[in-house]
């Protein structure tokens, strides 16, 4: 059992000529993102702009490109739960001196840089996930897959996390299942997700207040038609017609098979659209006591409300000083 009163954070300040300044008492707040459907994790802290040993302001010690990291001691011992570089300082003057930082953790550079790259058909996606952190000088941790074996890939022109979410969907798509791609100390991994141990509870009766359950389908899709060519009155006809949860009623969206390569280009993009946009949309929030190691990918049970069962995090967003987290959790499968 974890005692969340007694969880103990450090945020750590490492400029390129190995200086490390501790910042943890210096900042009135500490934030961070690992949101759903992004890749990399977000840190951001609002720290009291204070002289240090030698006369130099803290700010001027902040290098945009130095490493920030945040490590904390659970019960455990001290474990680093994020490294990431500074990408921008903003200072605000005021009586309190607010010196405001934001850094990103390894995958960013993954996030804003694009590429082509070209793929033969048999590669796999774990390959080409191999070979995209190589290029980037990414370390490599832990990749467990996904050992699909995917079509050509031609990848023209796109953001280098784009790359790999499509890599990983094509393999899901291909009955890989489902991957998560992170970062953990500086190194990429790509994990299957649920498969963590133990397996925390979060539950009316214990440690979680209230829930948020949202479901629509203000953007389902049930059934796509694809168009053929006109003739030459302007007349096409409907070459296939692909329906999905049709028990919602009729919402159509339509492909256009000139846009397309060929007919099996257009048959693909309108399973695309079923798949995207073809169930309703869930949104589940939990906000709940922190525990600094549980990250996107991980299984919790949750007893609360509307939400019973096991679920998979999709993003969590974290309070450090307040020792508060709110997950975002979605079905497992």
């Amino acid at each position: 059992m974890i005692d969340v009163s007694k969880i103990k954070y450090d945020l750590v300040l490492m400029t390129p000529d190995g200086m490390k300044t501790h910042l943890n008492n210096m900042a009135r707040s500490i934030h961070t993102e690992e949101n759903f459907g992004e890749l990399a994790v977000r840190l951001e802290a609002d720290i009291q702009n204070q002289q240090m040993l030698g006369g130099k302001w803290l700010h001027q010690h902040l290098q945009l490109g130095g490493q920030i990291v945040l490590l904390s001691d659970w019960g455990a011992g001290w474990h680093e739960i994020f490294r990431g570089t500074m990408f921008n300082w903003y200072y605000r003057t005021d009586p309190l001196g607010h010196l405001a930082v934001t850094a990103y953790d390894q995958l960013i550079y993954l996030i804003k840089s694009n590429d082509d790259r070209f793929y033969r058909a048999g590669t796999t996606a774990k390959a080409i996930i191999q070979d995209i952190a190589g290029a980037w000088g990414i370390p490599l941790g832990t990749i467990e897959g996904p050992d699909t074996v995917l079509a050509k890939q031609v990848l023209r022109g796109e953001r280098l996390g784009d790359m790999i979410h499509k890599v990983l969907d094509q393999a899901r798509k291909r009955g890989g299942g489902k991957w998560v791609a992170r970062s953990k100390q500086g190194k990429i991994d790509v994990i299957k997700p649920g498969q963590n141990t133990p397996v925390y509870y979060f539950g009316a009766d214990a440690n979680v207040e209230q829930i948020e359950d949202q479901q629509d389908i203000e953007n389902l899709v049930t059934r796509v038609k694809i168009i053929g060519a006109e003739d030459k009155e302007g007349r096409a006809p409907v070459v296939a017609t692909l329906d999905g949860k049709t028990e919602f009623g009729i919402l159509q969206d339509l492909v256009y098979q000139r846009q397309f390569d060929n007919a099996t280009a257009a048959q693909a993009a309108a399973e695309e659209i079923l798949a995207e946009r073809g169930g309703p949309q869930k949104r589940r929030k939990v906000p709940a006591p922190d525990l600094p190691f549980l990250r996107r990918g991980d299984k919790v049970h949750v007893s609360a409300g509307t939400l019973i069962g096991d679920y998979v995090v999709a993003g969590v967003m974290r309070d450090i000083k307040a020792r508060t987290m709110v997950m975002e959790v979605e079905d497992i499968g």
